[in-house]
């Protein structure tokens, strides 16, 4: 699967980010401005974080993501949508003092995250294509930037 996103953060321009996803293996790899990459690897809850401008990485073991609400929360089913030509249910949640929207597919793809209902990330375009399994690696030549927490340098 490739989705192309419209992110927009507080206090900074929207920036353009494409996801793509290894969904059999659970990986997830992050292209985003900037020469930066990230691959997620929802098994082994761990984050690879790739500076292509200086070829090095870091790894890190992978919190919780704003859009994911916590085990314990109860969602509330909200108006269904439709976001870059697909159909989409919104999901609500209370998270501090905030409203969190997601709006997903039946298949569970992010279409759409509001905060307090302000647009955090919008899908512009989605395409249902495998994705080649070498684009979710550490690619070679790549140095450590940083050890993980407590463990030696992979």
């Amino acid at each position: 699967m490739d989705i192309t996103y419209d992110v927009t953060l507080p206090s900074q321009p929207r920036v353009r980010e494409r996801v793509r996803w290894l969904a059999a293996e659970q990986l997830e790899r992050v292209d985003g401005p900037h020469k930066s990459t990230t691959i997620f690897n929802r098994r082994t809850r761990e984050i690879i974080h790739l500076s292509l401008a200086d070829r090095t990485f870091r790894q890190l073991d992978m919190p919780r993501r704003p859009e994911e609400p916590a085990p314990e929360v109860i969602l509330k089913r909200g108006n269904e949508s439709v976001v870059a030509g697909l159909h989409c249910v919104n999901w609500s949640w209370s998270e501090d003092v905030e409203t969190r929207t997601v709006c997903l597919t039946e298949d569970g793809v992010l279409l759409r995250f509001l905060i307090d209902g302000k647009p955090v990330s919008e899908a512009r375009s989605v395409s249902y294509r495998g994705q080649p399994a070498e684009l979710f690696q550490l690619p070679r030549g790549y140095t450590p930037l940083l050890a993980p927490e407590g463990g030696p340098v992979p």
